[in-house]
């Protein structure tokens, strides 16, 4: 059976799917502009891996009238799949990741129309769970993780490696699940705001104009106003409002001078996401380059100095493996 409208489908890996506990929602691969009925559910089984396996398929599709039984169905198995040994470690950090950057691309889509439910903070807070707990148990995790971040800039995949980074640094101080999940939520949503900040000021090469800065001083206060009905813990608001305040004051929305250490965690991820991507205006920097532009802001006691030694000490002991 062929399809073709595009926007009825949802990729997911090929790694979401266990070929050994059932789906209730049909699968498709893509062909051009068409999708082709892979596997009808409940049909997927052990011949239709060996086949994508075959063929290099690292993508699937599910219709958008099946994205409830999608969900359902990671709910029930993804910590599962995470957590099983008989699977490499490399392909279960492909689809940890993997499935962050789809709830990322869903959740932070730019339409200045969108508010997020308190459903979406718990989709974000089930999938931060899942990931400290593969995370902190699996050895190997943390750098084969590291390895897949994307740096071509995406709203979505910044806040997706942001809240990725900063968890890895919340399991080494020794955080909570429960509190690390509600602190990376909030880091994940940390720039939604700038979806309500015009593209063309976002992607602008030169220098922004006084009114063009001012429209991006208000997405701290636009992010809060969009995650209004998330029913978000404060740990979470806070990295949303105050991740661009600076321990000497010069930051904003409110130049605060005592910012919660979680706050000052998802600062200095941010920065160093931003620094190593590549964005419109910007080519990346090396990992070296963008912790000596950081460590100026440490000198000058606008950043957090044990924090950022924490940071370089598992970037340099290899525990993030940097492109």
């Amino acid at each position: 059976m062929l399809q073709n409208n595009l926007e009825e489908f949802i990729p997911i890996p090929t790694m979401l799917v266990s070929y050994d506990c059932g789906i209730k929602f049909d699968v498709y691969l893509r062909k051009g502009r068409h999708y082709l009925l892979f596997a009808k559910h409940g049909e997927l089984g052990v011949h239709h891996k060996h086949r994508l396996a075959e063929h290099g398929v690292e993508s699937l599709y599910v219709h958008s009238e099946d994205i409830s039984c999608f969900e359902e169905y990671i709910d029930r198995n993804f910590s599962g799949i995470l957590q099983d040994d008989g699977i490499p470690i490399q392909e279960r950090s492909k689809m940890l990741y993997d499935y962050s950057l789809i709830l990322g691309k869903h959740l932070l889509q730019y339409d200045q129309s969108t508010f997020l439910a308190n459903s979406d903070r718990v989709k974000l807070e089930i999938l931060a769970s899942h990931a400290y707990e593969y995370l902190s148990r699996k050895n190997g995790a943390v750098q084969s993780v590291s390895k897949l971040l994307s740096h071509n800039y995406r709203t979505y995949s910044h806040c997706v490696n942001v809240s990725m980074y900063t968890l890895i640094l919340l399991i080494d101080l020794s955080y909570t699940r429960q509190t690390a999940k509600r602190i990376c939520a909030g880091a994940f949503l940390h720039d939604i705001g700038k979806l309500k900040v015009p593209r063309h000021i976002l992607d602008k090469r030169g220098r922004l104009t006084d009114e063009e800065r001012l429209e991006i001083l208000k997405h701290p206060a636009d992010g809060l106003a969009l995650t209004k009905d998330m029913d978000l813990d404060v740990l979470a608001k806070d990295c949303i409002i105050h991740h661009h305040e600076k321990l000497d004051g010069s930051g904003y929305p409110a130049r605060a001078h005592r910012i919660p250490q979680h706050v000052r965690i998802v600062t200095m991820m941010d920065i160093y996401d931003a620094l190593t991507s590549n964005r419109p205006y910007s080519k990346p920097y090396k990992p070296f380059e963008a912790l000596a532009i950081i460590g100026k802001d440490v000198e000058a006691g606008r950043l957090d100095k044990d924090l950022f030694g924490r940071f370089v000490r598992i970037l340099t002991d290899g525990q993030i493996v940097s492109s």
